[in-house]
Parts: structure tokens; C-alpha cells; sequence
């Protein structure tokens, strides 16, 4: 266990346990309204084993195990690790009177970063109606089911999300959406179109595939896309489409500029239903990068019964990577993950997932880990 990664994460884990739950406070004098609230993931896992036995794999020590490509979040070989599945993170939103205005942001400290804080949102929001909001600043992207949770752990059933599915370069961008709200008889619909950019310097994703010690800058611009929701009970069904130019700076490499900008095309479907005992999810992800190298492929399933407090689930994950050459070396995986989650009150739980990865590369694929067999447990907890 890294030090520098278990004493911020063990104060915290004591910070939260002893405070009240932030409520909200009102100033009369001003008319402004404060609202804040928090969420806690206290995770350690292990290595069991893997085929791939090296001393090193681009600087990890291997078996290993990435969970969050976009936080370069890696399990690797040796003893019990704390830091790269655990998250503390603090939203606080301030209202203006009876305005519509307010200003939201969201700060996440996370052990794959040793505990360095980020502001992950800042932005600005106006309720224009009761149905549509006007929204400004910097935000999650809405790229997948789960992105706006994912940093909340008792917001999903995982340890961690399939990184099958959930590992992209991107997660936030920079810039403005609208966001509509409504019913079409007994269906609930959400509509958010959005548009922005954003610029990841020395991305965490990039480390994971070209080096630990690499540097490697990205970029997204004249991203656009909208997101559609519809919900009846306990079932919802969720449509995606992305687009933007991306671009690469290798710093290590001596790159002093950006490649040139590739358009992509990102669809995302996904289907829900949590309702009385049965949970079950099923995503599906493909990305057009034809302009680039190809594009990619990623899907998921999971289904689960609940038996009072406890939670047995079943996951499936896939990624394939999709070469314009047919004799290019391409990245695949799968990953089988057996979860068990208790719930200990209204806003705590622990949970307990065995992982088994099997890497599908092709030979001379340079960032294969092989296959490998991970533990991890969880105590996560909103406040």
C-alpha cells in the first residue's frame, strides 16, 4: 500500500464518518440558497494472477489490472492497494433568490492521483421553466449511462464500472447544454443537447498505453451531440450521439503541436430496469474514428437479484478495437466480474467483486497485459 495514497484517504474516510450531512442553508439578507452533499469510496484490491508475468508492462508491474482508463486507475502486482478505486468528492450548488440562477461545482480527490484534488464541475445554470434548463461552465460528458455517477460508488452496483465500456480519454468538456425535462403520458423524457471542447494535458489514459513516465496531451473540439432518455417504472432506455475533431500531442515523443484534427462519431445505446427485487443493465458503444485508425467497439450486460439487503450480480464486458488494416495489431478484451453488495443504511454499502480478464489481442498488439484474475472490495457511502 502507497502511503502517500492511504493517509489522505484514511483522514478522509475519518473527516466523513464524524460530520453531520450537509444540508442546506438559507441568507436572508441576500436571498441566496447553499446546498452541498458528498460521496465516499474507500476500495483496496489485489492481483490473484495472469499470464503475463513481467518484471514491468510499460512501467507497471505486471499482472495488472486497469479499471478507470480515463484516471489511469491500475491494480498491480503485489500486495492489497487502496489508491486506485477510491474517491472522495465534495458538490456544492448556491441559488439566487427566485432567479432560476445557480452555480454548481464538484471537487474529487482520488487516490489513482494520490489524492491531488480536481475541479471535475464549475458551472453556471438557469431554469428557464419548470421543464427547461439553460446550463454553462464545465461538466461531466454525457457520453455513457453512467457518466454523470460514475465518480459515485453507491450510485452503481460496481467496485468499479467495466472499464470495457467506461475507459475513453475524455470524461468532462468545456461549454454549454440545454437540458429539457418532461412526460409523454406515463413516460418520463429527458432531452440534453450540448456543445464544447475540452483539452486533457498529460492524459492518464495515454500513460496506460505508451509508458508510465510518457506524456501525451488530447483534445476534443467542435464537440456536439444530445442524449435521450425515457423512463417508465423501474425501466429506462437511453439513446447517444457524439461528435468532435480530436487530436494528440506526444510531449515525450518531442511533438511540439497537435496532430492533425479527425472527426469522430460516437452512438451509444443502453436499456435499465431496477424495480423490486431484479437489476439489470445492457450498454452498447461504438466510435467511428475512420480519419484516425479505425474505431471501436464496446458493449456490456448485467443482471442481479436482490435478496433484502444483498446484492448478487453477474457482469459481462467486451471492447474491440477496429483497424482500417486488416494486419494491424488489434486491442480486445473481455471481462467477467461477479459482484455482492450489502446495503448498511440509507446512504452506505459495501461491496465485493471478483474480476477475470482475458485479454483478446492479436499478436504484436504492444499494450496486451495479458490475462488476469483481480479482487477488490468497497466501502462507499453519499453524505
Amino acid at each position: 500500500m502507497r502511503l502517500s495514497v492511504a493517509i489522505p484517504v484514511v483522514v478522509a474516510t475519518f473527516l466523513v464518518a464524524v460530520s453531520p450531512r450537509v444540508a442546506a442553508a438559507d441568507n436572508n439578507t441576500t436571498g441566496l440558497q447553499w446546498s452541498g452533499s458528498g460521496f465516499l469510496t474507500l476500495a483496496a484490491g489485489k492481483v490473484l494472477g495472469g499470464t503475463n508475468d513481467s518484471a514491468t508492462d510499460n512501467g507497471y508491474r505486471c499482472p495488472c489490472m486497469i479499471t478507470d482508463y480515463a484516471q489511469g486507475a491500475i491494480y498491480e502486482k503485489g500486495a492489497w492497494r487502496l489508491g486506485p478505486d477510491s474517491v472522495l468528492g465534495m458538490q456544492g450548488t448556491t441559488t439566487f433568490g427566485d432567479s432560476g440562477l445557480s452555480v454548481t461545482g464538484q471537487v474529487v480527490a482520488r487516490g489513482a492521483h494520490n489524492g491531488r484534488v480536481n475541479l471535475e464541475w464549475l458551472y453556471l445554470g438557469w431554469d428557464v421553466n419548470s421543464s427547461l434548463t439553460l446550463q454553462v461552465g464545465r461538466k461531466r460528458l454525457p457520453l455513457l449511462a453512467q457518466s454523470e455517477v460514475q465518480d459515485v460508488g453507491y450510485a452503481v452496483p460496481w467496485v468499479h464500472l467495466p472499464p470495457q465500456v467506461y475507459g475513453w480519454e475524455v470524461v468532462n468538456y468545456n461549454g454549454a447544454n440545454a437540458l429539457y425535462r418532461g412526460r409523454w403520458g406515463d413516460v418520463s423524457t429527458l432531452v440534453n443537447i450540448f456543445a464544447g471542447n475540452e483539452t486533457k494535458e498529460d492524459s492518464p489514459y495515454w500513460k496506460l498505453y505508451s509508458g508510465r513516465a510518457t506524456r501525451t496531451d488530447s483534445r476534443w473540439t467542435g464537440l456536439a451531440g444530445a442524449e435521450v432518455r425515457l423512463a417508465l417504472g423501474g425501466a429506462e432506455l437511453r439513446g447517444v450521439y457524439v461528435t468532435s475533431k480530436t487530436q494528440n500531442r506526444f510531449v515525450s515523443e518531442g511533438d511540439a503541436d497537435y496532430s492533425a484534427p479527425a472527426r469522430q462519431h460516437i452512438w451509444g445505446l443502453s436499456a435499465s430496469y431496477d424495480e423490486s427485487e431484479w437489476v439489470g443493465r445492457a450498454e452498447w458503444l461504438y466510435i467511428d474514428r475512420r480519419q484516425d485508425y479505425g474505431g471501436d467497439r464496446a458493449s456490456l450486460l448485467a443482471l442481479g437479484r436482490r435478496f433484502g439487503p444483498w446484492l448478487p450480480m453477474l457482469s459481462w464486458s467486451r471492447y474491440r478495437l477496429l483497424t482500417l488494416a486488416s494486419d494491424t495489431p488489434r486491442e480486445g478484451h473481455d471481462l467477467t466480474s461477479l459482484l455482492l453488495r450489502r446495503e448498511l443504511d440509507a446512504g452506505s454499502a459495501l461491496k465485493l467483486q471478483l474480476d477475470h480478464w482475458k485479454d483478446r489481442a492479436t499478436p504484436g498488439f504492444a499494450s496486451a497485459h495479458g490475462d488476469r484474475t483481480v479482487i477488490s472490495v468497497a466501502y462507499v457511502r453519499v453524505f
